[in-house]
């Protein structure tokens, strides 16, 4: 009866995510189309599906060239001409999956069931998707929120996992939960380079886990080297590409520190 109680209530905050966002384009009749609609984000899936290296270069300025394959869903919606307010809806409904990490977060941090923390679990989850910049994304084509959903989720794992009304966590299971919040940053990382700012603080929830200094070091060793393969797992395939073409594998930023190694290795481009 508890883990059903729970699971309405995670519906509910999915459900009330939903419902927010969907508001959005139904109200404005579709998504909001501006340059970077047009020339980036369409332009961005367009190239997840079809590889432009030898007749585009900076097509879309440095954006050019950052991971694509968020943007595929844009970029098919644009292709087969769905109207507005269904492009919206169908995009609103992706964003809403942030609901879930965020009730995540709020069950661990108010851990108690009864029907006052109830509505503060709810009203956390309506607070962090009410926020304007949370409102933005379901009415135009950046993914930056769906982006961080792998981000949130590890920092839901990594809340639950410092929780004090669990005793006795057993190391190993500390660092199967560390590796799963390293992957989780990394595909995040992966997908918009610019959360890798927000990456090291993922770290901090490993000296909570533990009691021992060794234990905790560990841990965040772990964490880190998850990190580096959730990253790799995602980005090597696009990265490869960039490196193929430009000898930077995350072209055209910090072009400078790769010109020793293409240099030493007498890099050559494809085309």
């Amino acid at each position: 009866m508890k883990c059903r109680a729970i699971n309405l209530e995670l519906l509910a905050a999915l459900l009330l995510a939903l419902l927010l966002f969907v508001s959005v384009p139904v109200w404005r009749q579709g998504l909001g189309l501006s340059w970077d609609s047009m020339n980036h984000h369409v332009y961005l899936g367009w190239i997840a599906s079809e590889s432009r290296f030898d007749r585009d270069y900076f097509a879309a300025s440095s954006q050019s060239y950052q991971f694509p394959y968020l943007y595929w869903p844009i970029y098919q919606m644009m292709r087969l001409e769905v109207p507005g307010w269904v492009a919206g809806v169908m995009w609103s409904c992706a964003h809403s999956l942030v609901a879930i990490p965020l009730w995540l977060c709020s069950k661990a941090l108010i851990c108690e069931d009864g029907v006052v923390e109830t509505i503060f679990r709810l009203s956390g989850v309506v607070l962090s998707v009410g926020t304007i910049l949370a409102l933005r994304a379901p009415e135009t084509t950046g993914n930056d929120l769906l982006a961080a959903i792998p981000y949130m989720f590890a920092l839901a794992l990594g809340l639950q996992a410092t929780r004090r009304d669990i005793p006795g966590r057993p190391f190993r299971k500390s660092v199967v939960t560390s590796i799963y919040m390293g992957l989780l940053v990394g595909v995040g990382v992966a997908f918009k380079l610019s959360n890798g700012v927000l990456a090291p603080l993922l770290v901090v929830p490993c000296f909570f886990m533990v009691q021992t200094w060794k234990s905790r070091i560990a841990l965040a060793l772990s964490t880190v080297l998850s990190i580096g393969a959730g990253f790799l797992i995602v980005y090597g395939w696009w990265g490869w590409q960039l490196w193929l073409h430009f000898g930077n594998p995350v072209f055209p930023f910090a072009d400078g520190l790769f010109q020793p190694l293409r240099s030493y290795l007498g890099w050559v481009p494809l085309y």
